[in-house]
């Protein structure tokens, strides 16, 4: 792959989103590494690129804040020429059962979740280049809620809707939009958990395993690449075929 296309990973310094950034960087792509807060993950990531022959940069924004999102897209733009790809990633977790959620708890999911990925969404549609690609992190939980995720799922499903209409939007200039629902994944999901808990999510999967981030990259990798050309307005899981 020429090294003239440029990636931006949101979330990019975290679990799943520094092995998606790590991954494109490898396909060959400039990766814009954004974060929130966490500089310093930011930053090894962005080191372990360039150390690797790469190209990267990172960039902080607040997702939920539209002018810093246009100017983190903005400086992508400026930095490269131009944008290939989006990969949107950044989130938060939470929830509980219904009844325990604070608002102020459901608020914060949906301003992350929800809010963050539109403007996301939205400055991508803007911005990426004819021929692009924009794919979305999403969750199993979209599809099939667990017990006790029903906020956080909600959110997921919001985003999932919203990429199937935007694909028809953006299908005349050959831009490609889809997510990818990543089931149990370690470490992030199963940090502090007992060996209990990760047994029974293993024991979901055929392969008796749990997911990790470079299972998921590697879908994001097949879905910005020139081959996945022809699929859009899917959510591909990716989950090893948990079976609930």
């Amino acid at each position: 792959m020429s090294s003239n296309r440029t990636a931006i990973v949101t979330g990019g310094s975290g679990g799943i989103g520094s092995e998606i950034s790590k991954r494109l960087a490898r396909d060959g792509y400039r990766v814009v590494v954004h974060y929130g807060n966490d500089r310093q993950s930011a930053e090894r990531v962005v080191r372990e690129i360039t150390d690797s022959g790469g190209v990267a940069v990172l960039r902080s924004a607040d997702i939920t804040d539209e002018d810093e999102i246009r100017n983190l897209f903005e400086f992508a733009s400026d930095e490269f020429g131009g944008l290939n790809v989006v990969v949107a990633n950044a989130g938060i977790g939470g929830g509980g059962p219904i009844e325990q959620v604070e608002l102020a708890d459901f608020k914060k999911l949906v301003a992350v979740n929800l809010v963050g990925a539109f403007l996301t969404l939205r400055e991508s549609a803007r911005r990426l280049s004819d021929g692009g690609r924009l794919i979305f992190v999403s969750s199993q939980l979209a599809e099939r809620p667990r017990m006790g995720t029903g906020a956080y799922s909600a959110t997921k499903a919001g985003i999932d809707a919203m990429l199937v209409s935007l694909s028809h939007e953006l299908g005349t200039r050959g831009i490609t939009v889809n997510s990818v629902r990543p089931g149990a994944t370690e470490p992030g999901m199963f940090a502090g958990s007992d060996e209990e808990r990760k047994e029974f999510f293993r024991n979901l999967s055929p392969f008796k395993r749990l997911g990790h981030p470079n299972d998921i990259a590697a879908v994001v990798s097949f879905l910005a690449s020139d081959d996945a050309a022809w699929v859009t307005g899917q959510h591909i899981r990716a989950d090893g075929g948990a079976s609930n």
